[in-house]
């Protein structure tokens, strides 16, 4: 053969595997992203079908009806793509029983919850391991225990503009609005550790009303620090007295604001702090919080052993006065 014909046609055949090379490579970076799926439903089979199988950036409707069973959501959105669950005060997800179940049991980040009712559950709403998820505008209650637990390391959820009511129908001891990170006494089971907290830190629980809990309206754990309570109204919250449920907050948590929330009817105080841990209970604020009647006790109980606490100076409805501490 000829050596000059030869040598041409290697390079001509190198290039071509360039250029075939350079196009796939431009094909495949080229192709799309999969577009995020919008399903509606309207039975809980397909429900649970949805939840299952979302990814991203999907949006789930639900159609007005009952949903009963116990629905999980596992799959991980992200803070540029969440997963949502949207529909309207019709559509109602339950365990159909006050003594058994999550109505709802989030473990996957960055899920938007919007509109939709949660009822007759033992549970409401749990979140396990869930960071970056927010709950807007929903109807929570006429729930054995607690409405909505942010638990297990959850962070930077959001409890926004919902409506948490009748709580504890089953266990009046349990029946908090919202309870934040786990009691010392459950690190163990939550954490794998005894001596290691639940660090559901940075929860923000604005513009919410909590009408008839039996427990705390709003109960925050040692362990979790940097959040917020702002803008809520809280009627009858705490009313069972039992195990020592009887305020509409209760802080033990570090670092939190307290901030614009109102109310009326109260056992005790209408805001506590404890020291549950040594360590915790420590510099949480309470500021512009107003509109305070049928409360006997104190505005802000402050636990004697907690460190750092502010409470501004303001005219309260308290019967008890504004706090037991020197207002700032």
């Amino acid at each position: 053969m000829n050596t000059s014909l030869s040598l041409r046609r290697g390079v001509l055949s190198f290039a071509a595997a360039i250029v075939a090379a350079g196009a796939l490579s431009v094909a495949v970076g080229a192709a799309p992203a999969a577009a995020a799926a919008v399903t509606t439903v309207s039975t809980a089979s397909e429900l649970k079908s949805a939840l299952a199988s979302a990814s991203a950036g999907d949006t789930i409707r639900l159609d007005d009806g009952v949903y009963r069973g116990k629905f999980a959501a596992s799959a991980d959105g992200t803070a540029a793509a969440p997963i949502t669950l949207v529909g309207g005060r019709a559509a109602v997800l339950t365990t159909g029983s006050t003594s058994s179940g999550y109505a709802l049991a989030i473990s996957g980040d960055h899920w938007n919850l919007s509109g939709f009712t949660v009822s007759v559950a033992k549970k409401g709403i749990v979140l396990d391991h869930s960071s970056g998820s927010r709950l807007d505008g929903l109807d929570i209650g006429s729930v054995g225990q607690e409405a909505v637990h942010v638990r297990s390391d959850s962070r930077d959820v959001v409890v926004a503009n919902s409506a948490i009511h009748d709580t504890g129908l089953d266990s009046p001891e349990y029946g908090e609005g919202v309870y934040v990170g786990s009691a010392k006494s459950n690190w163990a089971s939550i954490t794998g550790s005894a001596s290691r907290p639940d660090r559901s830190d940075g929860v923000t629980i604005s513009g919410n009303t909590f009408t008839n809990t039996s427990a705390e309206g709003v109960d925050i754990k040692e362990g979790t620090t940097a959040g917020a309570v702002i803008s809520n109204v809280f009627v009858n919250a705490g009313f069972s007295g039992v195990n020592y449920a009887d305020s509409w907050v209760d802080v033990k948590g570090n670092g939190y604001l307290v901030q614009g929330n109102s109310g009326t009817t109260a056992v005790t105080d209408a805001f506590q702090v404890h020291v549950a841990l040594d360590g915790w209970g420590n510099g949480n604020v309470f500021k512009g919080n107003g509109a305070v009647t049928g409360v006997p006790g104190y505005e802000v109980n402050v636990h004697n052993a907690a460190a750092g606490t502010v409470v501004e100076c303001a005219p309260t409805g308290a019967s008890g006065g504004l706090s037991n501490v020197a207002c700032g």
